[in-house]
């Protein structure tokens, strides 16, 4: 019998340590015109704007109820209609796929000192109204279509040398222009290979 004990015992533990381990998000949170999640780590993924009026700029807040906001959630703003510009946090390090897909934006700027490594795949695709995106310093990977068809977007502007461009990432936005720094060799590369034009500014 004690043997036994001892077995359900050892069972109960490993499943607690497993259950544990794979929890990776919280349930949702409302906080005024977002819903978040809270991740492994502490931090605040926002997964879905709630807001209703419309608004010129959206600063978006680098914290959730103290959370620190690090990522924008896969289809957080897709479709909203209600929001011109945006300015993200500081904080942010990963935008999601489909995050702003097919929203009313105009244009979407990065703070300086971000430290965001990623913008996910169709992120921006078919924002119709677009006509200019930041590129932080520290970004590494511009996913597959991320602005895809945002016929308008006139200005794609790369503060940094963004190692990993997919091919398609400005697939159909037929009046971009990649503007950058001598420096970024991968971003003027990425720009030549696939008939981008180039402005850099004049030193």
């Amino acid at each position: 019998m004690k043997k036994i004990i001892s077995i359900v015992l050892v069972i109960a533990a490993v499943m607690t340590v497993f259950c544990a381990c794979g929890k990776k998000e919280s349930d949702p949170i409302d906080s005024g015109d977002y819903t978040y999640v809270i991740l492994e780590d502490g931090t605040a993924k926002i997964t879905k704007y709630n807001g209703a009026e419309e608004i010129v700029t959206l600063d978006i807040p680098d914290a959730m109820d103290e959370h620190t906001v690090t990522v924008i959630g896969t289809e957080a703003f897709a479709g909203v209609q209600t929001i011109t510009v945006v300015n993200f946090p500081k904080t942010l390090l990963k935008i999601e796929e489909k995050a702003f897909a097919g929203s009313s934006i105009k244009k979407a700027f990065m703070h300086r000192s971000s430290s965001m490594t990623e913008i996910g795949a169709y992120a921006f695709a078919e924002c119709k109204n677009l006509v200019q995106a930041d590129m932080p310093r520290s970004l590494e990977t511009l996913g597959e279509k991320a602005y895809y068809y945002c016929d308008k977007l006139k200005i794609a502007n790369f503060r940094g040398d963004t190692a990993n461009i997919d091919t398609f990432a400005f697939d159909a936005c037929p009046a971009v222009k990649i503007h950058t720094k001598s420096e970024n060799k991968n971003v003027i590369n990425f720009a030549t290979v696939y008939g981008i034009e180039t402005v850099i500014p004049e030193a």
